[in-house]
């Protein structure tokens, strides 16, 4: 009771300010500071009483969690409307932290059975809707403000994770996916909104980047999310090539740092990372989850390359372009996707190894896989007339036969050895006719001219 009175001690404070905000109507310097101040205090007051309702949520004979959910959506409701009052900046959106702890302290202290999941559900959804109809309640008054749309994208990073959290405690995540393709839906429409306030020749282009930046990752993460396994690599990845198409339509240089960066971690989570092979289970072999983390990341490098070419995607003055270096990523992704596959499939435990000289089979199938992607990648390069993945095709193709010369011959006898060689020599023929064919012409022709 000594909890509850606190609360409802700092709602009559807050209320109080909140209406002689409204009710005065004096203009002297005294009267605004003195009501400043006053608004100050009950901000101050309000986020005690969010922290009071923590402590409540977590005691030994909580409140009920109706009258929480309602307490919060109000309390955070009152500070937006005196920090909009005020204009004072950051004040909303920090009002979304607390609430954040809130729903965490109340999952893990006094309801982690699978029934409350419920409850959880709509002490988040009771918060997201104070916050992500901020900026629509505000309208056009919003116009020269980031802070709304700044609320409204926390309270939605908010909502996604505790929605997440409350479907895994029910048992309901094959669910889970529809809560970003619903947050995303909410972004489109606060994006709608947001080029109906500025003129095309007048926006801010910081904050239309944010936004739909906010709505397409939502949407780029539902997916993904079905899937289960590596969502957030997936997530990241189908992100930074929709960022990429973004940069086309808005032309803000976050948008490319932020494309480039997300698909540049992807690319050391499953490049340089060791432990990708103990995350989760082997599953099927070839058709598992390595195949298709792989070739969606490395296909979002692609296509963000294509996308990031027809812009200026130049990071740094001395760096290659964007739409330079992701194809080349790209590229070891799905070379090291051929390998993993040809070890997980010759593999007998848990894990995958990569083991050369034990099993004949195993090193010819490296031998032909690693050729077989140097010919695709040689006839791309000739196709797209692009010098670095000829060279680099050349060079695995290069690397390839000296290995079957000098390694694989020797574990081979009779006619294995003899079709090897014939396989090997025809396709460095093959090689070399394409070098003379499609590139050596073309530099003779460039010499020439």
């Amino acid at each position: 009771m000594f909890v509850a009175g606190e609360t409802v001690v700092a709602y009559a404070l807050a209320w109080t300010a909140l209406m002689r905000t409204r009710a005065s109507t004096r203009d002297d310097s005294t009267a605004r500071s003195g009501d400043a101040a006053a608004a100050a205090g009950a901000i101050v007051t309000l986020f005690v009483a969010e922290l009071t309702l923590i402590t409540a949520s977590a005691a030994a004979t909580p409140l009920p969690l109706p009258l929480v959910a309602v307490m919060h959506a109000v309390n955070v409701a009152v500070v937006l409307a005196l920090a909009w009052a005020y204009r004072w900046p950051w004040v909303a959106p920090a009002a979304v932290l607390p609430v954040w702890l809130a729903a965490g302290t109340w999952q893990a202290t006094q309801h982690p059975e699978p029934a409350a999941w419920v409850w959880l559900m709509t002490l988040a959804a009771a918060t997201y809707a104070v916050c992500a109809g901020y900026p629509f309640v505000l309208g056009r008054r919003a116009r020269e403000s980031r802070d709304p749309f700044l609320t409204a994208i926390l309270g939605s990073a908010f909502f996604f994770f505790a929605a997440r959290g409350a479907l895994k405690q029910g048992g309901l995540l094959q669910f889970a996916g529809a809560v970003p393709v619903f947050e995303a839906a909410v972004m489109a429409m606060l994006l709608r909104q947001l080029l109906r306030l500025e003129p095309s020749g007048a926006r801010d282009l910081g904050r239309l980047a944010l936004v739909a930046a906010t709505a397409l990752g939502f949407a780029t993460v539902a997916i993904p999310l079905q899937l289960n396994h590596q969502w957030i690599t997936i997530g990241w990845a189908l992100e930074g090539a929709a960022l990429a198409w973004t940069y086309r339509r808005i032309p803000h240089r976050g948008l490319l740092v932020w494309g480039f960066g997300l698909l540049a971690v992807v690319f050391v989570r499953l490049a340089l990372n060791p432990a990708i092979f103990i995350y989760e289970p082997r599953g099927y072999r070839v058709f598992n989850w390595y195949l298709y983390a792989y070739v969606i990341c490395g296909a979002a490098m692609f296509l963000a390359a294509w996308w990031y070419s027809k812009t200026e995607d130049r990071l740094i003055d001395w760096l290659p372009r964007a739409s330079s270096l992701l194809p080349a990523a790209g590229v070891i992704l799905l070379f090291l996707l051929l390998n993993i596959e040809i070890a997980d499939y010759y593999a007998t435990g848990p894990e995958i190894t990569f083991r050369f000289g034990v099993d004949v089979a195993q090193d010819l199938t490296y031998t032909i896989g690693w050729l077989l992607f140097g010919l695709i990648l040689l006839t791309a390069g000739i196709y797209l007339d692009n010098r670095p993945g000829r060279i680099t095709a050349v060079a695995l193709v290069a690397v390839t036969a000296f290995k079957a010369f000098l390694y694989d011959m020797r574990s081979l006898g009779g006619l294995y050895r003899v079709f090897s060689l014939v396989g090997l020599a025809v396709s460095l023929a093959l090689v070399a006719l394409a070098l003379q064919r499609f590139v050596l012409r073309d530099l003779s022709r460039d010499d020439q001219s």
